[in-house]
């Protein structure tokens, strides 16, 4: 059932109009107002689905009823059809302008009240029944958006504590659902570590991403080098993806075995190893295949040598870079450029460190962020 409410000064206009819609519009209550305080008050206790609201009217006019039905949340998205003797082009142009959704001049004829009133009044209502709809569903969407960041966010665990490395991460989503992922598995013998950046952003990239952890979970059970668990990675996303899908993404992964780090990587910004003597600090330079490009892509193995004390900062390209202002985007270098200015921080308050060097390139702001971020510090304890 449709709630009309019609707001004029004079009862003969009312009858008229409810005679008409009655006759050509199925489905229909009306409530009526003489002026403006009557139309705000229905509007206060009646569900309304549209008004067709006259101008002139004493203590409080149309121009007014239009202008806070619109700056109020509650009653803004209902739609308004002006119906008035005032036909100058600037009247028309400022109920317009206010949020009038349509409007027409009397007296008309007849035969035009009983075409162009129903016409009007039939193309509001299902325009404010489809609107309703979106919100609702744009409701749901984000209900479940949120349902779903809290259960990635259950998955990308930003506090654990391990025997042999201090781990510290940190996880910025530009959106609800981010496609950005890191991790740290802890053996007996050994630690695996993962930093990933998925292409996009949203619930197919946050989909591939709790995918991922799964996959990589798996494949450091089976195979022994960095090297062959990115291909075990490449090969099922490979399968996974159809030609339509084109979805790629890179992927660093290392094992950290006693005094040594073996890596390999698969499109990703090269992390840097952060000896405790500064003037050694480096990138850990390999590159290989993104992910998902090819069925037979091949990776290789780097192994290089760790203190206690050094430690290894890992990151994804929305560190550095800025899709929205591609003027200020920087290289991967420029990451060991501001992490050496931060040398103080860096393996005496990695927490700090980490926030700094977020500053540093200008990601303090979540609006200044238009790029998921993740960044993981992985130190050797004593």
């Amino acid at each position: 059932m449709y709630k009309i409410l019609i707001v004029d000064d004079m009862l003969v206009n009312r009858k008229l109009m409810k005679k008409v819609l009655v006759d050509t519009v199925d489905g229909v209550e009306f409530f009526d107002a003489e002026d403006g305080f009557q139309a705000l008050d229905r509007l206060e206790k009646q569900e309304i689905d549209l008004v067709i609201l006259d101008l002139m009217m004493p203590g409080k006019d149309g121009y007014e009823v239009l202008s806070d039905m619109k700056a109020d949340h509650r009653f803004s998205d209902i739609p308004v059809i002006v119906n008035s003797a005032i036909t100058d082009m600037e009247s028309i142009k400022k109920t317009l302008e206010l949020g009038a959704m349509d409007y027409f001049t009397k007296p008309i004829t007849p035969e035009q009240m009983k075409v162009i009133i129903p016409l009007k009044a039939s193309n509001a209502l299902k325009f404010y029944e489809q609107r309703k709809e979106l919100k609702q569903m744009n409701t749901r969407m984000k209900n479940e958006l949120k349902i779903a960041s809290v259960l990635q966010r259950s998955l990308i665990r930003t506090q654990a504590e391990y025997q042999r490395s201090s781990v510290y991460q940190k996880y910025i989503a530009c959106e609800e659902l981010g496609g950005d992922l890191f991790d740290f598995v802890e053996t007996e013998d050994n630690s695996w570590f993962m930093i990933a950046d998925i292409t996009g952003h949203g619930v197919a990239a946050a989909l591939v991403a709790s995918m991922l952890k799964v996959v990589f979970n798996n494949a450091i059970r089976t195979q022994k080098e960095p090297a062959s668990v990115l291909k075990d990675i490449n090969l099922t996303f490979y399968r996974l993806m159809s030609d339509s899908a084109n979805l790629c993404f890179s992927v660093f992964v290392g094992k950290i075995e006693h005094d040594t780090i073996t890596f390999s990587n698969a499109g990703h910004p090269y992390p840097i190893l952060m000896k405790k003597n500064f003037n050694e600090w480096e990138m850990l330079e390999i590159n290989g295949y993104l992910i998902g490009l090819f069925d037979d892509a091949d990776y290789e193995n780097k192994t290089i040598e760790w203190s206690t004390g050094d430690a290894i900062l890992t990151y994804t390209d929305g560190l550095f870079e800025n899709p929205g202002d591609p003027e200020k985007s920087k290289s991967y270098s420029s990451v060991i450029q501001h992490a050496g200015l931060l040398e103080n921080r860096a393996l005496t308050d990695p927490e700090s460190f980490m926030e700094q060097l977020l500053a540093s390139f200008g990601k303090v702001d979540k609006n200044q962020i238009d790029d998921d971020i993740a960044m993981m510090y992985i130190m050797r304890k004593e």
